[in-house]
């Protein structure tokens, strides 16, 4: 499974990636999250992640793998899912196009969800984008 997207902010590169690798941000422009906690300062640093989703709650661990300031942060989770999130900032127009994507391998209990799962997660990146893009370009 794999969901990708991108959007043009503008604001140049380092100002949104300081933001988006800042855990305390997340509630502003991640829509499912209720609470994200820990600091992120290059690769091997952790966060940990409250979720809601349909009704249910949970909390995983979030490993940083990948710290490149300004270009690229990735998190990868392992269980119970192993699934990576990447996001990638580029100079662009006078502001940053955000790329951002979700990877994951599905659990053999989840493969006969496949279809709705890629669904679901192509919106959320979408979604995630555009909250980032209303919160760094509104005064």
């Amino acid at each position: 499974m794999e969901a990708r997207s991108s959007v043009h902010i503008g604001q140049p590169p380092e100002a949104v990636f300081d933001f988006i690798s800042d855990p305390a941000n997340d509630r502003a422009w991640r829509s499912h999250l209720v609470s994200s906690r820990g600091d992120i300062t290059g690769a091997g640093d952790r966060v940990t992640h409250t979720y809601s989703y349909q009704g249910r709650t949970a909390t995983t661990e979030l490993e940083v793998t990948e710290y490149t300031r300004p270009e690229r942060l990735t998190l990868a989770i392992r269980d119970p899912a192993k699934i990576r999130i990447s996001l990638g900032c580029r100079a662009e127009d006078g502001g940053t196009r955000v790329t951002a994507s979700i990877r994951g391998e599905l659990p053999l209990a989840a493969k006969m969800f496949a279809g709705r799962i890629q669904r679901e997660a192509d919106q959320l990146v979408r979604t995630d984008l555009a909250g980032l893009k209303r919160v760094l370009e509104t005064p």
